[in-house]
């Protein structure tokens, strides 16, 4: 059993906005490459909103400066025997740490195999540039429907 309810107190305080973390995110995908050497990946289909990243002809991306993004890749990997392949991220020509993976086959016929990988990518004072690379070796491998997403998150 209950008893009459009460009237209705003010309306508090609104707190401040959050930032629309959407505001500013890629995503896109690729064709199949095979290859025996490190390469930039060819991102194709990137589509995206805002203004801190930038899709390059090259198939890198352009990232304002003095921020941070989550950057998460993933793709299928054709292995052939006794090679190696790998992926990472690479900001202004250097792997972002935490990003590289790589799979061997010891074996006597081609693996079929995914890599992935994820991590923050911090921007200096200036623009940076960042790039999915793709390396197999000695023989090349296939590295084929790639999923590339981002956002930033300061």
């Amino acid at each position: 059993m209950s008893g009459a309810t009460g009237m209705t107190g003010m309306t508090g305080v609104t707190g401040p906005t959050a930032p629309n973390v959407t505001a500013n995110y890629q995503y896109s995908s690729g064709p199949q490459v095979t290859t025996a050497a490190q390469i930039v990946y060819p991102l194709l289909g990137i589509t995206g909103e805002g203004t801190a990243i930038t899709q390059n002809a090259d198939g890198t991306l352009t990232l304002a400066p003095n921020q941070a993004y989550y950057v998460d890749f993933s793709m299928d990997t054709r292995v052939q025997p006794g090679s190696t392949a790998g992926a990472g991220l690479y900001l202004n020509g250097g792997l972002v740490g935490g990003t590289g993976v790589s799979v061997s086959n010891n074996g006597a016929t081609f693996v079929d195999t995914s890599l992935s990988g994820n991590g923050i990518v911090r921007t200096g004072a200036t623009a940076g540039t960042l790039a999915l690379r793709v390396a197999s070796g000695p023989q090349a491998s296939q590295f084929q429907t790639p999923a590339y997403s981002m956002f930033k998150i300061a």
